[in-house]
This record gives structure tokens, C-alpha cells and sequence, in this order.
């Protein structure tokens, strides 16, 4: 070998090993610059743990595997999240971004197979109004993309039935995440642009008594959808009527599908916000069951508007529809039985302004479509003000033909009454507030008898029964076509709900119209 060659293959091997160990510095120092930071920056109620930390310069990444961090409270040293990741990758940091403008910025954060458990009655209230960061930012940290693979999360509380909220199979993209010394004291303590996540199953502690579950979900571009939603009472109506002190609703609740569309959330200063444009329910099938041999539950229960209005958070839902549900409401009011049932079938409902956050005179509409008892079909529409604190509303309805006999059903077991006869077409409107309502309606019957029974709730108590029919009128006219026409008013029961307060309203007219 000539010595000019010679020369050549000492210098590339110089360089070469030149930047091999440079390469090898570089490593380690930037290795030493990542232990630092994780063992003097992050705060003393923050336990950490990890196997091992690979730097990569040239390529400005880093991977940190089997990770760990415990998170206590400062006054008592509590524990009360962890959080466990596989592994944990940063890559494509800019280093001249960091040099020259004082910033970091990374492409993508990857954190593999995390699982995050929360212990929600652990924690100690701050007493300081004043909002502080979790931990210090020195400098503005952007990422572009975060992505979280097979994550599993849970949130627990005190009790033997602890669980809270359980998702598993959880996946997460976040886009354009900025983080501060201002965002770090937000209640969500980062900015971001866009997101998408989708989760295997999830299950929510919706009360010490429901729970609810959803097989998957997903959320893309700001829209959300839900498969295969169950609400169901964990007890059996028997048990539940053991359990409750006062009177509470049995609940079985199946939805096949529940759709989000442009979805908002976040804090606006320290008050939350959730808003959506469109709202859709498929084929919900709800069965309601109430005990009323439970004692009552004294408690005012508030209509719909304040309800809306007295919300913690602003919420926005510019329309909400549901199609081709299924209601059964169930009571039970003698022991001798298991009580009684109405249901309406293919029920369709268009809502608008379901929400807090608009000016009067705008108002929240309901729009509903429903067979009644089989095949009667019933058309409501109801309005009120969020923001009329008398509660005013507006409650219009009309009924097409029905067979007294198919109220049988429910009033048999619940009232040892039987109807006969039939209706031919019912209007009614309701005009009310949070105290009392004025009830206008006319009514088109004909044959209308009604039979007492005994105590056995079969047999006819021909004697009460006569009397009853004395003072009850059995046609609204010889005319089919012809309406009876009656006004009343009821004064609403504040311990009993919207329904009930609907219910004495039209019962109040009907009593004016046929007895």
C-alpha cells in the first residue's frame, strides 16, 4: 500500500473513531442531562422508577423502558396514582431549536402499553386558590404528535365496590401539544389542535346503585360514536326495594348506538364547557321500574329547565334526536301483585337548545312521536326557557284512538280499576311553572264505563262500580266527531317528578271533562 493511501485509511479511521467516541459522549452526557432531569426537576411527591435509558444524538431520541411514577401527597405522603409504561420513546428532538431559540421541540412521543390507576378519595383538597404547575417549565415544550398504544386506565374510590371508571384497550393521538409555564397551571395543563382515541370497552360507576358500560368507542375529528351502551341497576327490583330507604327507579337501559358530532370541551378561566352540534340516539330500549310501597323520597325534585340551569358546567347541544326507541315504565303500588305497565313503542324525539349557555327568548324544544299502548299514536311538543327562573313550559300534546281496555294494563294492578270503552281523539295543552298548571282540553269518547273491582283486583265490585258510572259521563256527544271541552287546574307536588306533575294535569282535566 502506497504511503499516500496509507495516510487516507489513518485519517478516516481517525475521524471515524473521532466520532464514535464523540458520538459515545454525546450519549452519555445527554443520558447524564435525562437522569438529572428526572431525579432533581420532578418533585419529591413524585416516585420514579426505570430499567433503562438509550440516547440516540444523531437521530435526537430517547427510550426509556419498564418506567414508573407514584405520585403522593406532600402533606401526608399518601399514594394515589400510578402509572407503569413498557416503554417510553422520544424521537426527532430538535437540538437547534434548543440551542438557538431556546425551545424544545419533538416530532413524536410514544408511549407503549401504560397502565394508570387513580385513587380519587386519596388525595388531599388544595387549600391554596392559587393554580401551580405539577411540575416547573424552563423552557416551552412542542410536540407534534403523542401517541398512546393499548394504554389501560382506572379510577377507583373508597368502598368495596371500588371501581369508578375502567377503560382498557385505550389508544390516543394528540397533534400539536404545547406546554408552558402557562398551560402547566390550567386545569388541562397543555394545548393541543386535534386528537383521536378509541377504546376497547369502558365501564362508569354512574351511582352507588348503576353502572353503565360501552363495548367501543372511538373519537376522530371531533366526532364521537358509542357501541352496544348498557344502564343497568346492579341489584334486582326485589333487592333494590330492600336496599333504598326512599323510593328510587330500576333502571335497564340498552343502546345500540350513540353518535357525537363537533365535539368541544375544555375550561374557560376555571369553569368547564362541553358543547356539541348533533346528538344522535339509535334504538335505545328503556324498562323504568318503581316500588312505590317504598316510602317516599321527600326531596324537591326540580324540572327539566332548572335542572339545565343549575348544571356545574356550561353545556351546549344544539340538537339532539332519538329514533325508534322503546319506553316501558313499570309501578308497583299493592302487594298482592307486581304491578302494572304503559309503554310507548317507536318513539322518535328531536331536541333543540338542550343547554345552558343561550339568551331568552330562545328556548329548549322537544318534539316527540310515539305509539302509545300498541298502536295509539301520540305527538307531543314541549318548550320552556332555561332561563325563565319561574320554570314556565308549554306542553302541548295529541292522541289518536284509544282502547280503555289496553290501560287495563296499568290501572288494574295499580288502581283495581277497569276501563271500558274508547277514545277517539284527545288535544290537551298544558300551561305551567314550578308551582301550578292550567290545563285545556277537549276530548272525543264514546261507551266510557269504568268498573271498581274487589281487593283481589279480579273480580267487579258491582255495587262501587254502578255508582262510579252514575257520575260518569259515557259519550262526549252522539257525534264521534264531537268533543267535550274542559279546563282545569292542578298545583304541583315538588317532591314528585315532572311526569307526576304532567299526570295530575291531565287527570285534572279529565275529571272536569267526564265526571
Amino acid at each position: 500500500m502506497s504511503n499516500d493511501l496509507k495516510k487516507v485509511a489513518i485519517t478516516i479511521l481517525s475521524v471515524g473513531a473521532l466520532i464514535a467516541v464523540a458520538t459515545i459522549s454525546i450519549n452519555l452526557y445527554l443520558k447524564n442531562k435525562v437522569e438529572s432531569f428526572i431525579t432533581d426537576r420532578l418533585p419529591e411527591n413524585m416516585i420514579r422508577s426505570y430499567d433503562d435509558i438509550t440516547v440516540e444524538s444523531f437521530g435526537g431520541s430517547l427510550t426509556i423502558t419498564n418506567a414508573s411514577l407514584i405520585i403522593t401527597n406532600k402533606e401526608d405522603s399518601l399514594k394515589h396514582t400510578y402509572i407503569n409504561v413498557d416503554k417510553l420513546e422520544i424521537s426527532h428532538i430538535s437540538y437547534w431549536d434548543y440551542i438557538f431559540k431556546e425551545e424544545i421541540h419533538i416530532e413524536t412521543i410514544s408511549v407503549i402499553n401504560p397502565i394508570m390507576a387513580y385513587y380519587k378519595d386519596r388525595v388531599v383538597p388544595k387549600q391554596d386558590s392559587t393554580q401551580k404547575g405539577v411540575i416547573d417549565i424552563y423552557k416551552p415544550i412542542f410536540v407534534n404528535k403523542l401517541v398512546v398504544n393499548n394504554s389501560k386506565f382506572a379510577i377507583y374510590e373508597k368502598g368495596k365496590d371500588s371501581t369508578k371508571l375502567y377503560t382498557k384497550g385505550l389508544s390516543l393521538n394528540i397533534n400539536g401539544i404545547k406546554v408552558d409555564k402557562n398551560t402547566i397551571k390550567q386545569k388541562i395543563p397543555f394545548d393541543y389542535k386535534t386528537y383521536q382515541a378509541k377504546g376497547d370497552s369502558l365501564f362508569v360507576k354512574v351511582s352507588p346503585y348503576e353502572n353503565a358500560t360501552v363495548s367501543h368507542f372511538s373519537i376522530k375529528n371531533n366526532d364521537a360514536e358509542f357501541k352496544n351502551i348498557q344502564l343497568k341497576t346492579k341489584y334486582s327490583k326485589q333487592q333494590l326495594s330492600q336496599i333504598i330507604k326512599t323510593e328510587r327507579d330500576h333502571y335497564n337501559l340498552t343502546l345500540p348506538s350513540l353518535t357525537i358530532e363537533s365535539i368541544g370541551f375544555g375550561f374557560d378561566k376555571k369553569e368547564f364547557y362541553a358543547k356539541s352540534k348533533f346528538i344522535s340516539l339509535t334504538s335505545p330500549t328503556v324498562k323504568i321500574y318503581r316500588d312505590k310501597l317504598v316510602a317516599d323520597d321527600p326531596k324537591i325534585k326540580p324540572l327539566y329547565s332548572q335542572m339545565l340551569r343549575e348544571l356545574p358546567f356550561a353545556l351546549t347541544v344544539d340538537s339532539l334526536n332519538i329514533s325508534n326507541a322503546k319506553i316501558t315504565y313499570e309501578e308497583r303500588v299493592n302487594r298482592d301483585n307486581m304491578g302494572g305497565s304503559i309503554k310507548f313503542e317507536n318513539l322518535n324525539a328531536q331536541i333543540a337548545n338542550a343547554s345552558n349557555t343561550y339568551s331568552s327568548p330562545q328556548k329548549t324544544r322537544l318534539q316527540i312521536s310515539a305509539d302509545f299502548m300498541g298502536n295509539t299514536p301520540l305527538a307531543v311538543d314541549w318548550s320552556f326557557d332555561v332561563n325563565d327562573k319561574t320554570d314556565a313550559f308549554i306542553f302541548k300534546a295529541d292522541m289518536g284512538a284509544l282502547q280503555a281496555e289496553k290501560m287495563n294494563s296499568f290501572t288494574q294492578p295499580n288502581l283495581n280499576v277497569k276501563l271500558e270503552g274508547h277514545t277517539n281523539k284527545t288535544y290537551f295543552t298544558i300551561d305551567g311553572n314550578s308551582e301550578s298548571a292550567t290545563t285545556d282540553m277537549k276530548i272525543s269518547y264514546s261507551n266510557f264505563k269504568v268498573n271498581i273491582l274487589k281487593k283481589n283486583g279480579k273480580e267487579k265490585n258491582s255495587f262501587f262500580s254502578a255508582i262510579a258510572n252514575i257520575f260518569v259521563s259515557q259519550n262526549s256527544k252522539s257525534d264521534e266527531d264531537s268533543f267535550k271541552e274542559g279546563t282545569a287546574t292542578a298545583t304541583r307536588d315538588k317532591t314528585k317528578s315532572i311526569f307526576n306533575f304532567l299526570w295530575i294535569s291531565v287527570k285534572a282535566a279529565l275529571e272536569k271533562i267526564i265526571v
